[in-house]
């Protein structure tokens, strides 16, 4: 006879631990330039002493598995006559509220990360190096947090925080599971959406076009954005977009490819709702074991993640993406060789 898994959870706030008390907590994982977000309501009555921008954690406990799934800060408290809504943001909040206003001369995507995570005081985990940029303005028409997320995004990268409120910005290999989960036992129930292929390719454009950022022609104006190897488009099915910071062809074709690679991923896409399960965050690689014939093939990668408890509720609901080729950064490179051609 097997016993019935009880799950709990330890939130602090402030001096403060929450163990039993909490009417309900929600926390949402998101990637960046989406922000996470962690909800926690709690009776009026209880004592509750924090105050906005006190530290927040929580740990969750679903009988089988413990992890912390959020650190991060207070940042409003709201108060009804029955009870007090305390909403709380980690790393990637902090960088939404700030607009910067810099400019970055002969330096990598890594570096600009990095100068904008110091800027606020926040933590760097994983980053990858990504394009080498003559030039960027960190401008305030974005946040810090959507900067971060676009320079990321132009080597293949994807931005999110941590359990540790660390900064991770790294190309996600979705080749292979990390967990596993059973359809049936842990998973309550899947939707899975396959759509059509409504463009077939991606073009970044720089403005230089040129070999390397070491080259005299890196900052002149060029009318041959793709080092005499141009592709086709624009036209339907062809997506371009121009990205004035990438000076060299190989860098706007990598952005090119990250994009191609995004995509493709994204057209088996889905979610699913899943007894608690707190080692799931964004980016996790997971493979679904025993599911009817013809709903997924292949490991997944996780998008959105939102864990919930109180009021008999104790789930994990999951948006994916499809994983296996389609997500696996040795395509993404194949890609690029491709994009470049002669270049290389």
């Amino acid at each position: 006879m097997t016993s019935q898994l009880l799950p709990s959870y330890a939130l602090t706030l402030g001096s403060q631990q929450w163990t039993e008390q909490a009417l309900r907590i929600v926390v949402t994982l998101e990637l960046a330039p989406r922000v996470d977000l962690l909800t926690a309501w709690l009776p009026i009555a209880a004592p509750l002493s924090a105050d906005r921008g006190d530290r927040v954690e929580l740990k969750i406990n679903n009988g089988e598995k413990e992890e912390i799934v959020f650190t991060g800060e207070i940042d409003s408290i709201q108060r009804d006559f029955d009870k007090f809504r305390v909403n709380c943001v980690n790393a990637g909040g902090v960088l939404a509220r700030f607009r910067p206003a810099d400019t970055y001369e002969n330096i990598s995507a890594a570096t600009v990360i990095n100068n904008l995570l110091d800027s606020m005081g926040v933590d760097a985990g994983v980053i990858e190096a990504g394009p080498d940029l003559p030039f960027y303005v960190a401008d305030p028409t974005r946040t810090a947090w959507e900067h971060i997320a676009r320079v990321a995004g132009w080597g293949g990268a994807v931005a999110r925080v941590g359990a540790d409120n660390k900064v991770d910005a790294s190309v996600i290999d979705a080749s292979q599971a990390d967990v596993a989960l059973l359809y049936g036992r842990e998973i309550i129930s899947l939707h899975a959406n396959k759509r059509s292929v409504a463009i077939d390719s991606f073009v970044v454009a720089g403005e230089a076009g040129a070999g390397d950022t070491g080259s005299a022609d890196v900052l002149r104006p060029s009318t041959d954005f793709f080092g005499g190897n141009r592709p086709d488009g624009p036209a339907r099915g062809k997506r371009w977009q121009f990205q004035p910071a990438l000076r060299t062809a190989k860098s706007a074709a990598t952005a090119g490819a990250a994009l191609q690679r995004q995509y493709t991923s994204s057209l088996d896409a889905g979610y699913f709702r899943a007894f608690l399960q707190p080692q799931l965050r964004c980016g996790s690689v997971v493979d679904i074991q025993q599911l009817p014939d013809g709903l997924l093939a292949g490991p997944i990668w996780l998008t959105r993640v939102e864990h919930e408890l109180g009021g008999g509720t104790a789930t994990t609901r999951v948006h994916f993406h499809q994983g296996g080729d389609a997500f696996d950064p040795s395509a993404l490179l194949g890609s690029l060789a491709s994009a470049i051609g002669g270049l290389l």
